[in-house]
């Protein structure tokens, strides 16, 4: 009983940390799949005077331009060729204006769009620009700022956490002093006396990560519970649990790696 009213509180702070870590992974992986599902939603037509120069074009409003299409006049010349003269047809082909497809690598904004169409008028070959969208902008903007907010609040969780865990660990030290100041003694190393405290502090480790993994295998499997019906249709999880739990086993062990030596340190500087 003593054992695990010492563990509980670095176990709490650790675990809310993790909780919030793995609500931020889910955020943002939600996020990443939207915007794969959307990202052909949208079409970005140029309408030239000369042959647009490509390479030129790199970048628009700040997203990387994946490839610019050159769509082909042949088509429409095609359609009215019946009632033109060759002479007529080869004026045409030097006349008509030139059409290019834009892709960009990720879904943009309404906004977003808006400062691509005028960054794109500020190249005087360029004659017209037309942008087919749909909607998407209120559901993308919210899943946005949902990614954000989780990211803001793992942060402060691990702020408040890591301050909570170097209490429960002085504490602990506080509790051993007597026995860590005999051992010391005795000659026995920093390390060696605080043992206890290290074995603390693993188990509680252990406690946390095998309770958000537990979650988080749950979750990842029944996903739907975190979403209105509406949602499940459009938004997709594609998390590998493998990879997912490394980064919380690593996350978990690392943050009570790092503050136990900090205290050690602090503790060592003060009673050497």
């Amino acid at each position: 009983m003593k054992f695990l009213k010492n563990t509980f509180g670095f176990v709490i702070p650790l675990t809310a940390m993790l909780i919030s870590f793995i609500i931020y992974i889910f955020s943002t992986n939600i996020l990443d799949n939207y915007k794969k599902t959307i990202a052909n939603d949208y079409s970005i037509v140029v309408i030239t005077n000369t042959p647009l120069i490509k390479e030129n074009i790199s970048e628009l409003a700040n997203i990387r331009v994946e490839k610019i299409i050159t769509l082909k006049n042949d088509k429409i010349i095609k359609n009215i060729s019946s009632s033109l003269s060759n002479t007529s047809i080869d004026l045409l082909k030097r006349k008509l204006p030139h059409f290019y497809k834009i892709k960009l690598e990720v879904f943009p904004t309404t906004s977003e769009l808006e400062s691509i169409k005028n960054q794109l008028y500020e190249n005087k070959n360029v004659r017209k620009v037309e942008i087919f969208s749909k909607n998407h902008n209120t559901v993308y903007l919210l899943l946005l700022l949902l990614s954000r907010i989780s990211m803001i609040l793992f942060s402060i969780i691990t702020i408040f956490a890591i301050m909570m865990i170097s209490k429960q660990i002085r504490i602990w030290f506080y509790e051993h002093h007597e026995k860590i100041t005999i051992l010391k003694l005795h000659g026995a190393s920093i390390l060696y006396s605080s043992s206890t405290i290290l074995k603390y502090a693993i188990f509680s480790s252990l406690i946390s990560f095998i309770a958000v993994s537990a979650i988080f295998i749950y979750l990842v499997g029944n996903i739907g519970i975190l979403l209105p019906d509406d949602l499940e249709g459009i938004i997709s999880v594609t998390l590998t649990v493998e990879d997912s739990l490394i980064k919380i086993f690593f996350l978990s062990f690392g943050i009570s790696i790092l503050t136990i030596i900090g205290v050690l340190l602090k503790y060592k500087i003060k009673h050497d």
